[in-house]
């Protein structure tokens, strides 16, 4: 058996020491060190809530039935989405709020900041129309950046947001001339970025798909416009004009 010196006893108890204190720092967390670990549990549990409701509703505006895609809706929460969002983001720890919000297209987070943008949408139609072009130039301003940066990744994410953007956009102002035609002025424009964005990026699939769905919309409105009568309907109720998704 080999003896030990008493330095060489001291530095044992040392090394004994050292790991009786990272142990007790790593098995018996303090209250700070504890409260940081759940705020960043919950706010991953958020953003993970809030991607897989930004998925759930593309799936349903990809073709799915209505009763089905209604459901995603939250109707047997009883929360209004505009509660549900505001406490989606009172969840999150202020870092991740903010990573969020600012997620760009193409990134983790990007699908997340969506849902959550569309469920802070107001619900009077006028004022849901101006955020709905709000956002709409935002998606083609990040695809413009997408684009000159050379991120083919972002470029597509952005589009593909647009687009839905485009078809809640006309399915949600409802059947009103003046409405209508700011609209179609607003997707012509973009239509019009679109293309020349096309002529600096050829053959990016992206830019045509969007263009794509711009125009459709544009028939879709023509055609609302049509049906409609060109007028604000007079024989709902007073303050059903403020409803949003009237068709």
């Amino acid at each position: 058996m080999s003896a030990y010196t008493n330095d060489e006893l001291r530095q044992l108890d040392h090394v004994e020491d050292m790991l009786e204190a990272y142990a007790d720092a790593r098995l018996s967390p303090s209250g700070p060190v504890l409260a940081r670990i759940r705020a960043n549990a919950m706010a991953m549990v958020a953003a993970s809530a809030a991607i897989a409701a930004a998925i759930a509703a593309a799936e349903s505006r990809a073709g799915e039935p209505a009763a089905l895609a209604s459901r995603w809706r939250l109707p047997q929460l009883q929360v209004p989405r505009r509660a549900f969002a505001l406490g989606l983001a009172a969840t999150m720890t202020l870092g991740t709020s903010a990573a969020v919000l600012a997620a760009p297209p193409g990134s983790p987070f990007y699908n997340a900041r969506m849902a959550i943008e569309g469920a802070l949408l107001p619900t009077q139609v006028d004022a849901r129309l101006a955020a709905y072009e709000e956002h709409l130039a935002q998606r083609v301003a990040e695809a413009q950046a997408a684009a000159a940066s050379g991120d083919h990744v972002g470029l597509e994410a952005a589009l593909a947001a647009y687009a839905r953007e485009v078809d809640a956009a006309v399915s949600d102002i409802g059947d009103d001339a003046d409405r209508l035609a700011h609209l179609e002025a607003v997707l012509a424009k973009h239509v019009a970025v679109l293309t020349a964005l096309e002529a600096k990026v050829p053959g990016e699939a992206s830019i045509d798909r969007a263009i794509e769905s711009s125009q459709k919309a544009v028939e879709k409105i023509k055609e609302k416009a049509r049906k409609g009568g060109g007028g604000r309907p007079t024989d709902l109720p007073s303050g059903s004009e403020n409803l949003p998704g009237r068709d």
